[in-house]
């Protein structure tokens, strides 16, 4: 944990799982959960390090364009078996390591989250499957395009096992304290 002054300035969190993959649904039904058109979404998975998402890679324009479609999601999840009629997706555009990103989640009541935490770290973890190699940091920006910008840093490494390990982290500003008042 980072302080400053005496107050929480940052931290980083390692993810309580190594990466788990599974199936994914079809690349353009997560294009219509975005409202995006069919052939957008270039790849998709499903990874997890203690909470499952669903990713899909998008050219960056798209994400600037995407939206959930409610209706969309309901058939995507009533026909993706095993998911508990729920679905995050994570869109995202990679450019070398720092990715844009939005999270969608509205049949969980998240329409959009401007900082998916678990879903940061799954993705470093999913990339570093993807890419091969030993380690990886990224620079993740969510947020933007509902007006609350954030920025999350994430990285994934190889155990001993060969397993893959995830954290994320950054830096945080305190914008309101309380206290009982009895």
């Amino acid at each position: 944990m980072e302080r400053r002054d005496g107050q929480v300035a940052g931290c980083r969190v390692s993810a309580p799982q190594p990466l788990s993959l599974a199936d994914a649904p079809a690349p353009d039904d997560l294009a219509a959960c975005a409202g995006l058109a069919p052939g957008v979404v270039s790849s998709a998975a499903v990874a997890s390090v203690g909470t499952a998402a669903v990713f899909a890679a998008v050219p960056p324009e798209a994400l600037e364009r995407a939206a959930p479609d409610v209706a969309a999601f309901r058939a995507t999840a009533a026909r993706w078996p095993g998911n508990a009629g729920h679905l995050l997706l994570y869109l995202y555009a990679r450019d070398a390591n720092v990715v844009r990103a939005r999270s969608f989640a509205p049949l969980y009541g998240i329409n959009e989250d401007p900082a998916t935490g678990s879903a940061g770290a799954a993705l470093a973890a999913l990339l570093l499957h993807q890419d091969g190699g030993d380690t990886l940091a990224l620079d993740i920006r969510q947020g933007v395009e509902m007006g609350r910008p954030s920025r999350m840093q994430a990285g994934a490494e190889r155990d001993a096992d060969g397993g893959i390990r995830a954290w994320v982290g950054g830096r945080c500003v305190p914008v309101l304290r309380g206290s009982a008042q009895m």
